[in-house]
């Protein structure tokens, strides 16, 4: 089976990891695989050396001009004739749109939705947009993927295609080997790109509300960069606010390494589809206060974690008052965690369980 996956960026990422995971499955066993995305980023780092080829689309771009989409469109068009692959498997908005617009089902193709732009709490132009744009694309696709089953009553709330072309595959990583690691403070971390949906400064301003001794047991370190990057430093300069490393963007590698090294992992969104983040910190032993948004209260339960209301600095304060109180159940959260990832949400589950939806669009 020869498999080209589109996908717009090649920066660290939740979908990015998703198609190199699956690339590497699929180059083990034996069937020869090819991504195009943009250009000069992680992803096709990865892949240099790898069998996996890598096609750059430098026109790949989240904002739409006509000029742009007319380049991207033919370099997919370059990419499928040069390769000629017997399935595509499109990746987020763009490349997804562009990738099915272009070859419009002639050859079977898939897209996996990585949480959708016309999610609850996404701006409301945006999500008609959204709605018209997958409406159109949803036309030129066998199968939909949706990686949670949030997305997937989206879909079939805003009638973006029929119910017998979605298929649910959660995301799946490996369990981490976990040492015991003592900190001076207990360690919460935070894993994203500093900008929407991700919202790291009421993280920031719960932990600042906290009591003296309660501030003075823990520090925060934030993983990632972006845009409200300097709201951040704006924040801790302003209240003196002591315990907080703005660590920046790393390599996976070093993500894991510091959650292994962590305490609490917290994610605080707007919006969200299944992310990688949560379960990574979960296969490394670690409880997880987490937004009650899209998708995550399928990997979440009270045993493993703690789910808050968008947009609740209350919320989130109190979760961390819970937690930092009571050493032994972020321990117990953790554990928890673990067992539940290693169940629910292994890396070879979904595998396996993509392999299946491949093999049935194949044999359409």
């Amino acid at each position: 089976m020869k498999i080209l996956y589109l996908i717009t960026k090649s920066e660290p990422g939740g979908a990015q990891t998703h198609i190199y995971q699956l690339s590497k499955c699929f180059i083990g066993k034996g069937d020869q695989v090819a991504i195009m995305s943009y250009p000069g980023a992680w992803l096709e780092q990865e892949t240099k050396n790898t069998d996996i080829e890598f096609y750059p689309n430098k026109y790949f771009s989240n904002i739409p001009n006509p000029f742009t989409v007319f380049k991207a469109i033919k370099e997919i068009k370059k990419a499928v004739k040069d390769f000629n692959p017997d399935l595509v498997c499109c990746h987020s908005t763009a490349a997804g749109f562009l990738g099915r617009l272009t070859i419009k089902n002639k050859i079977p193709t898939i897209f996996t939705a990585h949480g959708w732009a016309f999610t609850k709490g996404t701006p409301f132009l945006r999500k008609i947009i959204a709605i018209l744009i997958e409406k159109l694309a949803g036309k030129f696709c066998s199968k939909i993927i949706c990686v949670s089953d949030f997305d997937k009553s989206l879909v079939l709330k805003y009638r973006i295609t029929s119910i017998d072309k979605i298929e649910v595959v959660h995301n799946g990583v490996d369990i981490q080997d976990v040492q015991d690691f003592q900190n001076s403070k207990l360690s919460i971390v935070f894993v994203g790109r500093l900008a929407k949906p991700k919202n790291p400064l009421l993280l920031l301003k719960a932990f600042d509300d906290l009591s003296p001794e309660l501030k003075d047991k823990a520090s925060i370190s934030i993983i990632g960069d972006g845009p409200k990057l300097k709201q951040l430093k704006e924040f801790i300069k302003e209240t003196k606010l002591e315990g907080i490393n703005l660590l920046g963007s790393m390599p996976r590698t070093k993500v894991l390494e510091t959650l292994k090294k962590s305490d609490i992992f917290v994610l605080i969104s707007d919006w969200e589809g299944f992310p990688y983040t949560i379960i990574e910190a979960m296969s490394c032993g670690l409880p997880v206060i987490a937004s009650d948004v899209g998708g995550i209260r399928e990997a979440l339960n009270n045993e493993c974690g703690i789910l808050v209301k968008r947009g609740d600095q209350q919320e989130i304060k109190q979760a961390l008052e819970r937690l930092l109180k009571t050493p032994s159940l972020i321990k117990d959260m953790g554990r928890n965690a673990k067992e539940r990832l290693e169940k629910e949400f292994s890396l070879d589950k979904m595998l396996r369980e993509t392999e299946q939806v491949y093999k049935k669009v194949i044999s359409l």
